[in-house]
């Protein structure tokens, strides 16, 4: 219980940062990386209820992923494609998961949510530095 309340003050303190200091880039990313979070507990209820089946994960880490790849194409920064990048391992372990169905839960799970925390950070640094070299924006677009 206790990664659970870590993973959340990490989240809304990397968020928050990122979303009040980053700029478009850094609402856009927290933006849709909370979004994703929060889209993943009804998926998880819905995993359950589905005995076990994957594809509700999958289809909001998916959908993160595109919308994370569509920041990343559309900015001169180099953090969210860092960010992107982290979210695809992500992806990457579901397609182990798809692909052998022996896959052990608990090496899955960890694959699954252990890159969350370079993540978040890379949002921490990434904005940071963008604050030290003059480039964050404070637009309201």
């Amino acid at each position: 219980m206790a990664l659970v309340y870590l993973f959340w003050a990490l989240a809304i303190l990397c968020c928050g940062y990122g979303a009040y200091f980053g700029g478009r880039e850094g609402r856009r990313v927290t933006s849709l990386y909370m979004g994703g979070v929060l889209l993943t507990m009804p998926a998880q209820l819905l995993q359950q209820y589905l005995g076990g089946a994957i594809w509700p994960i999958i289809t909001v880490d998916l959908l993160l992923l595109v919308g994370l790849y569509w920041v990343s194409m559309r900015t001169d920064r180099y953090w969210p494609l860092w960010v992107t990048g982290f979210h695809m391992i992500t992806m990457t372990a579901h397609l182990a998961a798809l692909l052998a169905p022996t896959f052990p839960a608990r090496i899955y799970f960890g694959l699954t949510t252990v890159w969350t925390i370079p993540l978040l950070l890379v949002i921490l640094v990434g904005v940071t530095l963008d604050r030290q070299a003059g480039l964050a924006d404070h637009d309201t677009a």
